[in-house]
């Protein structure tokens, strides 16, 4: 046996070529994905994915950019920030031998570890949106059919859409249901899974800071590394496993919740409200179009199966739907279709000029609906069929609420507070905040007409047969031109 010599220096140990995928985003700088480590590695082979590519062709907020011109962003980006946030959470609870035992055991009976349905969860959370995330879906009332993308089309994409059947093929024929069960459906939601759904989450904390970079708004500035780098894996005194975060971080949660009720306020601007009204008109005249026959320029055979009968849609028709499908139709609506109100309508959402709305809230009216107040409603009616238009395609009404700044528990799991003395308990316990603030709170209850002269006839009706109005016509009609 040879004497190793004296101060030799010891072998060097061949380290495996760095194969890292790296991407450059606005609000966490660096994104880096290793190819060498196996679960990374299925992520950018799901990111590489059709079914996932669509995401950058649907805006993460809607038809926010008609109010404001910066929010145009796509879920894509989104979900990759999300995961990074996910990333960074996994590599602060494997710091631990306790957190780094339970995200490397197997899930139920299958041999996947936590941490791999975290990250997998967290990147295809929002796989199976419709085109415009939450407007179309709200606009189309696909709540109504079960046609949500989390309760319905994630679920079918993701079991169903051939491209991806053959990456479980690969990395785990058990992977689909493995997450979709880890996140509740189809079986209980594991704890862990909070860390993607809940009132404190991966998706919160980069869409807050996403969306209000975008929107060119302060409130997301929230410190989302202070937040994350305080969780903990606690147990409540029955003994149930929760993600629980240092009470030393909780003045970062107050300035998260806060950020984010503000930010939902800003978001549900009336302008933006008006946007939507005006494709639900759109949407609800192309609809009856077809089924009186008439041309419309552009049949959009999967946007018409989508609206009668949703789940008659095959997963590979459902992915053919995008923001360009739909600007696409709405431009051919526009251009060819043979109903001139069709062609107006689809004309005024590619010129912006969106329906008019007044705000019966700052007239103190608290009734449910507008027809209560028949001379109100009549005088507006009246106008429409001297002018030839009616009422189906030329008035809407909503209300829009805010959104709670914190949700009860026993409509969402509390975000969990881990004391300084070691109990677990309900951020209410120790915040010095009103977490109160409920969707009754701030409520707008808007008109929208067709043009400015409906609006003169509807606030004029108004300060006829209301005693105390807020605003006038013109300062009404101020509001709606402040933001064009």
């Amino acid at each position: 046996m040879t004497e190793p010599k004296p101060n030799a220096r010891p072998e060097k140990t061949e380290l495996p070529p760095s194969r890292r995928t790296s991407m450059a985003d606005p609000i966490h700088g660096l994104i880096q994905f290793d190819r060498n480590d196996p679960t990374q590695n299925l992520l950018l082979n799901v990111m590489n994915s059709r079914a996932f590519q669509r995401l950058r062709r649907i805006r993460q907020m809607g038809l926010a950019e008609f109010v404001f011109p910066g929010a145009t962003h796509s879920r894509f980006v989104h979900s990759l920030g999300a995961t990074y946030l996910m990333l960074q959470t996994l590599d602060h609870f494997s710091r631990s031998p306790q957190g780094k035992s339970i995200l490397d055991s197997p899930y139920g009976n299958t041999n996947i570890p936590l941490s791999r349905l975290l990250l997998l969860g967290i990147l295809v959370h929002d796989i199976g949106h419709t085109p415009l995330s939450h407007t179309l879906e709200d606009v189309l009332d696909l709540k109504s059919q079960g046609l949500l993308h989390d309760q319905y089309w994630n679920r079918k994409i993701l079991v169903e859409d051939k491209e991806l059947q053959k990456l479980w093929k690969r990395f785990g024929p058990e992977l689909p249901e493995a997450v979709l069960n880890f996140m509740g459906d189809g079986a209980p939601k594991h704890f862990l899974a909070q860390l993607v759904s809940s009132q404190l989450d991966m998706d919160r904390l980069d869409y807050l800071q996403r969306d209000s970079h975008f929107l060119g708004v302060q409130y997301g500035r929230i410190e989302a590394a202070r937040i994350i780098s305080n969780m903990e894996i606690a147990h409540l005194s029955n003994g149930k496993e929760v993600v629980a975060v240092r009470e030393e971080a909780v003045p970062a949660i107050e300035h998260y919740l806060f950020g984010r009720h503000q930010a939902y306020k800003m978001a549900l601007h009336s302008l933006d409200k008006a946007s939507e009204a005006l494709l639900k008109k759109v949407l609800q005249r192309f609809q009856w179009v077809r089924q009186q026959n008439i041309d419309t320029g552009e049949p959009s055979e999967e946007l018409y199966q989508l609206m009668t009968d949703g789940k008659r849609l095959t997963t590979e028709q459902y992915l053919r739907m995008d923001d360009c499908y739909l600007w696409e139709s709405i431009n051919k609506w526009a251009n060819y279709s043979q109903d001139k109100l069709l062609s107006d309508l689809a004309g005024r959402m590619l010129r912006h000029n969106l329906l008019k709305f007044v705000d019966l809230a700052k007239y103190g009216f608290e009734g449910q609906s507008i027809e209560e107040l028949r001379p109100v409603y009549e005088a507006l009616e009246e106008h429409y069929r001297k002018r030839g238009l009616a009422m189906d395609f030329c008035y809407e009404e909503t209300l829009v609420h805010s959104k709670p700044m914190y949700q009860p528990p026993d409509a969402r799991e509390p975000i969990w507070v881990l004391t300084g003395r070691g109990r677990v308990v309900d951020l209410r316990e120790v915040s010095s905040f009103s977490l109160s603030v409920k969707a009754e709170a701030n409520v707008k209850h808007l008109i929208f007409v067709w043009d400015r002269e409906a609006m003169n006839v509807l606030t004029e009706a108004l300060e006829r047969h209301l005693p105390a109005p807020a605003l006038t016509s013109e300062e009404v009609q101020l509001e709606n031109e402040r933001w064009l």
